[in-house]
């Protein structure tokens, strides 16, 4: 289950070539949406989708007019003249010209804070006859006690800002905050308030 701000081709192609990778990503639907998902009907829908996806800017420019086509841009400090050896460019991991697929589900959703229905898009590579769009709903809903699990946590431990910028001392701050929230937890169980 992977949240809407991390819908990306990159993720996408990562998951359909692993082997036994299963996926449920909810994505934006309005503004920021991919073409392919702002053109799905105003109704519950289940559809495969195929983008092509290029990181180069000249087939891009050639073939934007006669065929759906996507561009991902490598976004470099191009101040710098020397990189380090553990710099990434981690928006493209494959070959210049691919084909993403997956499926995508709209459905309509009640949003328990608003009451208000809304729709909301799943691209996943679940099989449909397993997964048809009620099944697909059901997963959808499940991932409301994990954001809120995660949301909580994230505060009970401090986690809201980080002290470091690269990720070995911030895995080593999360770390130490875990073993302080589980000290003070259980220090928290064994008092005795008297009523």
């Amino acid at each position: 289950m992977i949240d809407h701000g991390y819908t990306s081709f990159n993720l996408i192609e990562n998951c359909n070539r692993l082997n036994n990778c299963f996926y449920v990503v909810r994505t934006k639907t309005g503004q920021g949406a991919m073409k392919e998902i702002r053109a799905l009907p105003d109704c519950d829908c289940d559809r495969d989708i195929s983008c092509k996806v290029t990181i180069s800017g000249s087939y891009y420019m050639k073939h934007k007019n006669t065929e759906k086509i996507h561009l991902i841009l490598h976004y470099r400090h191009h101040y710098k003249k020397n990189f380090s050896k553990n710099t990434q460019d981690a928006s493209w991991d494959f070959e210049k010209l691919c084909t993403v697929k997956f499926r995508a589900c709209k459905v309509r959703i009640s949003d328990p804070d608003t009451g208000k229905d809304e729709w909301e898009v799943l691209l996943t590579n679940l099989n449909r006859q397993e997964f048809p769009l009620p099944r697909m709903k059901k997963l959808y809903h499940l991932r409301w006690g994990i954001e809120s699990s995660f949301r909580k946590l994230k505060y009970d431990l401090g986690c809201i800002q980080f002290h470091s910028k690269q990720d070995n001392f911030i895995e080593m701050e999360i770390y130490a905050h875990m073993i302080m929230f589980n000290t003070v937890s259980q220090i928290n169980a064994q008092a005795y308030v008297p009523q």
